[in-house]
């Protein structure tokens, strides 16, 4: 398969993972959701999402065998604001790791 025709087929891990990480986006959001936005529009921001993350992941994979992806990559690396605040992991995950070491801890 040439490299222009793999640029444009995600391989199946990568859709995978777009998948987890857009339902990880989309149940953070549930609250939001709730307040701000109706199921309509939920149902269509929710593959603009999956979608995005998809392209984003795949681009990422390829950007060091395909100026297109680097391009891409870069384009989007140099539209981050400089005011954006670094990501943090959501209070959910923080609390299932301190469960799972509270846990393990009680069994030693």
């Amino acid at each position: 398969m040439k490299m222009s025709e793999k640029l444009l087929h995600p391989s199946r891990q990568t859709e995978d993972i777009a998948g987890v990480l857009a339902i990880i986006v989309r149940n953070a959001m549930e609250d939001f959701h709730c307040k701000h936005l109706s199921d309509a529009q939920m149902k269509e921001l929710n593959p603009i999402i999956r979608n995005a993350i998809c392209t984003g992941l795949h681009a990422l994979e390829f950007r060091k065998k395909s100026e297109a992806a680097r391009a891409y990559v870069d384009y989007h690396v140099g539209h981050i604001p400089s005011f954006w605040e670094l990501p943090e992991l959501l209070p959910g995950f923080i609390k299932s790791v301190e469960k799972t070491a509270s846990k393990s801890d009680q069994r030693k």
